[in-house]
């Protein structure tokens, strides 16, 4: 089995993070400041709900995948998934009163988790099938009716509660061609065997995506509790944005290059295994390096140009922590964080997890009260940056994954010098047009010099065969 095509996976990608990025402009814009803070504290319990009670099994399905078996085992995850909806959901209606949350918001929070469940479970089968042409149809449907839809429903009545039931939908909707694509095992019956398979691989995963999903949002939390929804939801759609970004070509490599690994170190082929994470490990280092470097140079001028004057404010303050933030996280989550389907490791996943979350409560505590937004991206930089090193050296104890001093250092100096230099072009031509025709022209050279230097348009040139199943 040759790689599913890169090509198709980024490029479906960045169709969809384009969605998704006129969908957050009009969101934002249509609620204001206040409104879209209340948007962004639901989809942050939702994360959390989805952390706990689902996400586990999306990573436990593909680690003990096998093409001999997928029939049963797809039905068996099918079931689980909507077993653990149906109890999530009745959870959120019993501890609604004690949070303080009004019926609306908790149905709201209740729909967006049960149709993020059933989407990233829908796409998570049709990738481990190889259907990299259902994959892509599937990201952008999300993109589309989540825009079709949130548009429409905040003409009707634009409420934080109307959008994130429209957000919903959207995934339901989105998820219809993965789930056309298993007509051909609809007959399928569960396997309790494969019921405990997914179990016993993914207890410790219950915890450690749930703590990572706690981390991930605290900041939120606290800014919400100390400073209140006016501050989230610009430091909210700032962050969504940038994170976004990252996740467009992360994901991409995981579909495409981290699958095929996997596959190969399961049939014994490990020289071939190694040699695609060597070219996973180039990618991810070029994304979270330029990326990094590019939000810090970029990251004011897009918020200013995309949400306007009353969200671009903060991005002054909060957009460099962010970007080397997202950077680790994107080492971490899709590079590193993939020992797990390698080797025993799921432990390794929640010890990084709950080092992430202790990191970043006690700084968000210590921070957030006095210094607000910027206390919050400040402790969620260091908190993604020591994940990512417990993850990076515990984890190569276990399974040596591929670490080349040479990207890492040499794309790490690019980048660095391109921020340097465009610090020179502001000081030399102010914050003019001029200044950021540049400062383009700049990271241009810079990308490309990286992509030359290290092989990448050998890889972005690689063209090949999309897997056996349906497209």
């Amino acid at each position: 089995m040759r790689p599913p095509d890169l090509v198709l996976y980024l490029g479906s990608r960045v169709v969809s993070a384009a969605g998704n990025l006129a969908s957050v402009a009009l969101f934002a814009r249509v609620l204001g400041p206040a409104e879209y803070g209340v948007y962004i504290l639901i989809f942050a319990w939702a994360i959390i709900a989805y952390g706990f009670a689902a996400q586990w099994m999306k990573f436990a399905y593909f680690g003990g995948y096998r093409a001999a078996t997928a029939p049963g085992y797809i039905a068996t995850y099918a079931r689980l998934v909507i077993a653990a909806v149906a109890a999530t959901t009745l959870i959120l209606f019993i501890i609604a009163p004690l949070a303080g949350w009004s019926l609306a918001f908790t149905a709201a929070l209740a729909a967006l988790f049960g149709a993020m469940a059933i989407y990233e479970a829908a796409l998570e089968v049709s990738r481990t099938r190889l259907q990299s042409g259902t994959v892509s149809v599937a990201m952008v449907c999300r993109a589309v009716f989540v825009l079709a839809g949130g548009w429409v429903a905040l003409a009707l009545s634009p409420s934080a509660v109307t959008l994130a039931l429209a957000v919903a939908a959207g995934h339901i909707a989105a998820a219809v061609p993965c789930l056309v694509a298993l007509r051909d095992i609809r007959r399928a019956r569960p396997d309790q065997e494969a019921a405990l398979q997914l179990v016993r691989y993914g207890w410790p995963l219950i915890f450690s995506f749930g703590v990572l999903a706690l981390g991930q949002t605290a900041d939120r939390l606290l800014i919400a509790w100390y400073a209140g929804n006016a501050v989230l939801g610009p430091y909210g759609v700032i962050a969504d944005l940038m994170r976004q970004s990252f996740m467009v070509v992360g994901e991409a490599i995981a579909l495409a290059l981290i699958t095929v690994a996997k596959q190969h170190a399961d049939e014994g082929r490990h020289d071939d295994s190694r040699a695609i994470m060597r070219q996973a490990f180039t990618a991810c280092v070029a994304a979270a390096t330029l990326g990094a470097a590019f939000f810090v140079v970029f990251g004011h001028p897009l918020a200013e140009l995309v949400l306007g004057d009353a969200f671009a404010g903060p991005a002054y303050e909060i957009v460099t922590p962010f970007a080397l933030a997202f950077g680790f996280m994107m080492l971490r989550s899709f590079y590193f964080g993939q020992v797990i389907y390698f080797a025993d490791a799921t432990v390794l996943d929640l010890i990084a997890s709950v080092n992430f979350v202790v990191v970043s409560v006690l700084l968000g505590v210590m921070l957030v009260p006095s210094q607000g937004a910027f206390g919050g991206a400040l402790a969620l930089m260091v908190a993604h940056a020591a994940a990512c090193a417990v993850v990076a050296v515990r984890g190569r104890r276990l399974y040596r994954f591929p670490v080349e001093p040479g990207p890492l250092i040499g794309m790490t100096i690019v980048a660095a010098t391109f921020v340097a230099a465009s610090r020179g072009v502001e000081w030399l031509l102010g914050a003019t047009r001029w200044a950021l025709a540049a400062d383009a022209a700049l990271f241009a050279i810079a990308g490309l010099a990286v992509a030359w230097r290290f092989g990448l348009l050998a890889l972005i040139r690689t063209r090949s065969g999309r897997g056996t199943g349906a497209q």
